[in-house]
């Protein structure tokens, strides 16, 4: 008898069974793309190794590490099924890089392992040929190699990443399951249909509409259902701030997930604050555990909206589906949507093959950075063309992506009527240009208006502006702040609001795209058009004066504030575009007009046409040799980051984190303690953070991560 698994309780679990039950496992994740015989044989191939002496006595004396996962890779590349190798090689450490002809056995390549294989360095398992057979699976059927040397590499390398997550997250799942003695229970028991039911009852109550606003909103409703009946593939819902926007996407996504059996509504949003809007507004109509709310500030373990998450099977239950996004409707970010997809991390991929056959609604399409533009599309063509998703890009400001993915063959639908008409018939503001304004002018402006909102481009004139105002009616709002002081100011800004007190708020742009503030006045300094535009979406939001009324000032500062070179680029861009409108000076100037917004975006990626994949990772992906398939995995990931490196996390401290502050000082930490560190933190640039040190200002928790100790 061979020894896979041994638990507490003194059971254990053979290797041929642990093999057989992640083989069948990984086959059904894989059988929505048609590969689930490659799932299959990956399963069969994964822990030969343990067939070794050396592993059986690791696992039934306590002796040494053993290599387990190396010997079934090189078993797989001898039949020829590389891309296979990868998955075996990788089910522990990550998926590796295919490597050179330079590499020696100890690269951490998968030749460097192969090397190894081959010269006997691994410890034998011949013992396993008694009980297993390994054979060569068909081919996907689902996914022949292209015609075109590019998209057929990348398509492959692509493939192979959604094996990997077929094998590693039934490894997981068959090896939790005999541990704890029991598989899990689903997060929700309700179906995608009773879902849509539910939404259905909620959005009836804007029916029959009994104002021209209703009226509008009801119209985007019917769209919507109308648009689910196509096939799947490109959609864009382009609906201006007051729109109705939330439920139409979501109206839209279930009915045609309903309608085309999908499996799941997945959410991508750019910035926290509108996950954590969104995904309450869906709990609230389709109940609290039908949506996983995923990113890197949410608490398991608490939320002050939702009660039940304290229960323990709730809270169990979400921190499990967290893990591979088995849950009818996802809310996540940009950031682990899309890095997950060039992953080569096991907790990374586990979730991928759950993204297919998905509705995907990209939330503020226009927020994916343009640094990284091109495998953002690649990847979602990808889903789109093999494995059955549809995707909706959904925002007042619609990016141009039509000529990119025009370019790979696919159109963008439309779903909104008359989107021109739609934005006259829901315009709320007017734009007035002011030119250029100091800072004790724009103050000054500011402060004679009971309600103003001004955003800026710099945290240091943001800074300058609040002083100058210095009032206990002011507010102050930059991503300096940690997520619970930002809400907390939020929440104090919107009590105001309601109540019709003196608030004025100064604040960069994270409060322009999807904060739900509503001030009778904005003042946005000269930024992107889809900025300005999203700035005003900011103003007027209720609708409760004219668009006439209703001014959104756009200036261009005095001082010299340095900015970002990218934010420099899309003033400029910005400034060309509103030159060739009406005049600078017009007040009849509408950059909030369709025909604005799409020369903006025209022209921002005609100039950035060369740095669409600045890092390199679509060259890389698309570029390695279908004779060899060295595929660069190990350096993809590294590679492609939503966010650029270079800041590290500093934690603020609060009452609320005293323990876990201590917990992490003593050692005693745990992932729910460094979660509920991170709303408590914010990042805070290397050399800052050396001057920081320096200064005794902060001191370091652990690696990377540093407390604020003398906050004057």
């Amino acid at each position: 008898m061979h020894v896979s698994h041994v638990a507490e309780d003194g059971r254990i679990e053979e290797v041929a069974d642990h093999l057989r039950e992640v083989a069948e496992m990984a086959a059904e994740f894989a059988r929505p793309f048609g590969a689930e015989s490659w799932a299959y044989a990956a399963g069969m191939a994964h822990d030969i190794g343990k067939y070794s002496t050396e592993f059986q006595n690791r696992i039934l004396c306590d002796g040494h590490k053993v290599d387990h996962s190396t010997a079934g890779a090189a078993l797989l590349d001898q039949l020829g099924l590389k891309l296979l190798a990868y998955c075996v090689a990788g089910h522990h450490a990550g998926l590796p890089d295919g490597g050179t002809t330079a590499d020696v056995e100890d690269c951490p390549t998968l030749r460097g392992r192969l090397l190894r294989a081959q010269h006997g360095s691994i410890p034998d398992c011949a013992a396993y040929a008694r009980e297993v057979e390994l054979n060569v699976p068909k081919g996907p059927s689902v996914l022949p190699v292209s015609r075109d040397r590019e998209d057929g590499a990348y398509s492959l390398s692509f493939l192979t990443r959604m094996v990997f997550s077929c094998l590693v997250d039934a490894d997981f799942l068959c090896t939790e399951r005999f541990m704890q003695g029991e598989g899990r229970d689903p997060l929700s028991e309700q179906s995608l249909v009773d879902l849509l039911g539910c939404l259905k009852e909620e959005v009836a109550r804007f029916y029959p509409p009994t104002s021209a606003l209703n009226e509008t909103r009801c119209q985007v409703l019917d769209a919507c259902i109308r648009a689910a009946s196509n096939h799947p593939g490109f959609f864009s819902l382009t609906v201006p701030t007051g729109g109705g926007k939330t439920y139409a996407s979501l109206l839209f996504a279930l009915e045609h997930a309903v309608k085309r059996d999908a499996r799941r509504v997945v959410y991508a949003v750019p910035y926290t604050s509108i996950i954590e809007q969104n995904a309450r507004v869906f709990r609230d109509v389709l109940g609290e555990r039908s949506v996983l709310e995923h990113h890197a500030n949410f608490d398991f373990d608490f939320d002050e909206e939702v009660e039940s998450y304290k229960s323990g099977d709730a809270k169990k239950a979400l921190r499990r589906a967290s893990e591979n996004w088995d849950a009818p409707i996802v809310v996540t970010t940009n950031v682990q949507f899309f890095e997950s997809l060039y992953a080569n991390r096991t907790s990374r991929c586990r979730k991928l093959h759950n993204i297919a056959n998905s509705v995907i609604v990209l939330d503020e399409a226009q927020m994916v950075p343009t640094k990284q533009l091109l495998p953002c599309l690649r990847a979602l063509i990808e889903l789109v063309a093999n494995y059955g998703c549809s995707v909706v890009l959904c925002t007042a400001t619609q990016p141009a992506f039509n000529g990119m993915l025009g370019r790979k063959g696919f159109a963008v639908r439309e779903i909104a009527p008359a989107p021109s008409e739609l934005f006259k018939k829901l315009k709320r503001v007017s734009y007035r240009f002011d030119g250029v304004l100091g800072d004790d002018d724009l103050a000054a402006r500011l402060a004679d208006r009971d309600q103003s909102l001004c955003i800026v481009n710099s945290r240091k004139q943001a800074r300058r502006l609040h002083e100058l105002l210095d009032g206990e009616d002011s507010y102050h709002l930059t991503t300096l702040m940690h997520p619970v002081h930002r809400e907390r100011v939020l929440n104090e800004i919107r009590q105001r609001l309601r109540e019709g007190r003196t608030c004025r708020v100064v604040a960069t742009s994270l409060i322009e795209a999807g904060v739900d503030v509503d001030f009778p006045v904005v003042y946005r300094a000269l930024a992107g058009v889809d900025s300005m535009v999203q700035a005003a979406g900011r103003c007027n939001r209720e609708g409760r004066q004219s668009a006439e009324e209703s001014i959104v000032h756009v200036f261009e500062p005095a001082d010299d504030y340095a900015l970002p070179s990218d934010v420099a680029q899309k003033v400029a861009i910005a400034r060309s575009v509103i030159s060739e409108m009406e005049g600078a000076a017009c007040e009849s100037c509408d950059i909030g007009a369709l025909e604005a917004i799409d020369a903006y975006f025209a022209r921002l990626y005609a100039v950035r046409e060369g740095a669409l994949d600045a890092s390199g990772v679509l060259r890389d992906l698309e570029g390695f040799s279908l004779k060899s398939l060295n595929i660069p995995f190990k350096r993809a990931a590294d590679d492609f980051r939503m966010i650029e490196e270079g800041s590290r996390t500093v934690v603020i401290p609060d009452p609320e984190i005293e323990s876990d502050i201590l917990a992490v000082k003593t050692g005693f930490a745990n992932r729910s303690t460094i979660r509920r560190l991170s709303r408590y933190a914010v990042g805070v640039y290397d050399g800052d953070i050396k001057a920081l040190l320096r200064s005794g200002k902060i001191e370091t928790l652990a690696v990377d991560l540093f407390v604020l100790v003398d906050g004057t």
